[in-house]
């Protein structure tokens, strides 16, 4: 069986439910098909939901969580939940830092930043450059 990559507006379209045909199409299609979201996708859709359609942080991760248990889905599933716990957890970080953060802390690296909101909330996983 092949696998398909979804873009955003799929995940979109089930999350939010704006377009009812849309919805059904991509439902349907995620139901029955083996497919792949990358994580640039995933934060994409972040940025859509939290800056388009204002939506709460817990919402987000919530949501996108409920997409990934399709068993259909297939992400790389440890890197993207510990994203989205720093990112409901610290709401004065982007979902690019938190997933920058999360990939570091998996890796057993530290994240080079200047970064001063980052360097303050997690700065066991991330340091300035010296």
């Amino acid at each position: 069986m092949s696998v398909s990559s979804l873009d955003s507006n799929i995940i979109l379209r089930l999350i939010l439910n704006d377009v009812p045909d849309q919805a059904a199409r991509a439902g349907s299609f995620v139901g029955r098909s083996s497919c792949y979201v990358t994580d640039v996708v995933v934060a994409e859709c972040v940025f859509v939901l939290e800056k388009t359609y204002k939506l709460d942080r817990v919402f987000i991760k919530n949501s996108m969580r409920s997409f990934f248990k399709i068993n259909t889905v297939n992400f790389r599933e440890t890197l993207i939940t510990e994203a989205f716990d720093l990112y409901a957890s610290q709401r004065t970080l982007s979902f690019a830092d938190c997933y920058s953060l999360a990939e570091a802390n998996l890796k057993g690296t530290k994240l080079i930043t200047f970064d001063r909101a980052i360097l303050k909330k997690c700065g066991q996983t991330a340091k300035e450059p010296v």
